[in-house]
């Protein structure tokens, strides 16, 4: 029988990025299971947004650690800056401005900000916080970067290798049964995603994480069109930034819960165009811009739009690492630090 000293259920973003800060920490011995590929869950389908500034401080700090991590591989992870801008209301200006001035970050009132980026439309816009390092980076280099290191420094990690079961005894976690045979640990980490409903359910756990679609869509750019930014609009929740090939990808969230992540999903025109009719407002060339196909994903949410980095309180050894929605990729790196130190703590 195989014992490890920690095993990863998920070989997304944040399962990876457990693993590489397990085996930094000289736990060489940890093991993750990917049932498919590595990154071809909802990281794959990711935007890959970097920011550091959120509304919630908690998430703020992870992203201003994990953003460290991107800049200090920005060859490996395949980093691009564009800027980034974060749009609010009015009523939020004052609050704004106090958090990007303690961030280090700039501040810009609508009027500085229309005159500043041009190319977006700032109306019921009050003010919004640029992050001139913002951008994005490719979330399938940055997870396979994460494995390969980890496995540099002695860990394991397999594809196409199910997690069957969790296996327990006595309150606590005694090993996984996989695919590919039984591992003993006294450590499990479930980076599981919008799997996470399917393990809590056969372990019995009532967890505050639901599984929820997330649609994303490229629109080529009509010619003339200025290049803008990538943004964030909290007025109107729309997501956009530039791609490769004269396109921009852009989202808005899709309102469709505990769906199911092993049926494959076709982007719905229907919700391309809800998106379009809101994309107008801030870039007035894409009633004109060509449809160039897009994904539609999946991923896991709690509540508080927080995620979950904690131990479980009613499985001893089961950490949970998981809810992280759309915005888990940024925060990866963090997340893979909190779990290590959970584990082997220094």
């Amino acid at each position: 029988m195989q014992t490890a000293d920690a095993v990863i259920i998920g070989g997304g973003v944040i399962g990876a990025a457990a693993l590489h800060a397990l085996a930094a920490r000289g736990v060489q011995n940890a093991v993750l299971f990917e049932q498919g590929r590595f990154a071809t869950g909802s990281t794959g389908q990711s935007g890959g947004f970097l920011r550091v500034y959120h509304t919630d401080p908690f998430l703020t700090e992870l992203a201003a650690e994990s953003f460290a991590f991107f800049l200090e591989h920005r060859e490996r992870v395949g980093y691009r800056r564009t800027g980034l801008l974060y749009l609010e209301a009015e009523q939020q200006t004052e609050r704004m401005r106090a958090e990007a001035e303690r961030l280090g970050l700039e501040f810009l009132t609508a009027a500085e900000g229309a005159q500043r980026f041009p190319a977006l439309q700032w109306d019921g816009v009050g003010g919004a916080v640029y992050e001139v390092r913002g951008g994005y980076a490719d979330p399938v280099r940055t997870t396979r970067f994460l494995i390969e290191k980890a496995r540099e420094w002695g860990a394991l990690a397999c594809e196409g290798t199910r997690v069957q079961r969790i296996l327990t005894e006595g309150g606590r976690v005694t090993g996984v049964e996989t695919s590919i045979g039984t591992v003993h640990t006294e450590h499990v980490v479930l980076a599981t995603g919008a799997w996470t409903p399917q393990f809590a359910q056969a372990l019995g756990l009532q967890l505050p994480v639901r599984s929820k679609t997330i649609q994303v869509h490229f629109y080529k750019r009509p010619g003339g069109a200025a290049l803008h930014p990538a943004f964030l609009d909290d007025t109107t929740d729309l997501y956009a930034r530039p791609e490769a090939g004269e396109l921009s990808l852009i989202g808005l969230p899709v309102d469709e819960w505990d769906i199911d992540p092993d049926v494959p999903q076709g982007v719905d025109l229907a919700g391309a165009q809800r998106t379009a009719e809101v994309a107008v407002k801030r870039l007035d060339w894409v009633d004109e811009a060509k449809l160039s196909g897009g994904r539609r994903s999946f991923d896991a949410y709690t509540p508080d739009m927080r995620g979950i980095v904690e131990p479980s309180v009613d499985l001893q050894g089961l950490i949970l690492a998981t809810g992280w929605s759309g915005a888990g990729f940024k925060l990866a790196p963090a997340i893979g630090q909190r779990v290590a130190k959970l584990i082997a703590p220094r």
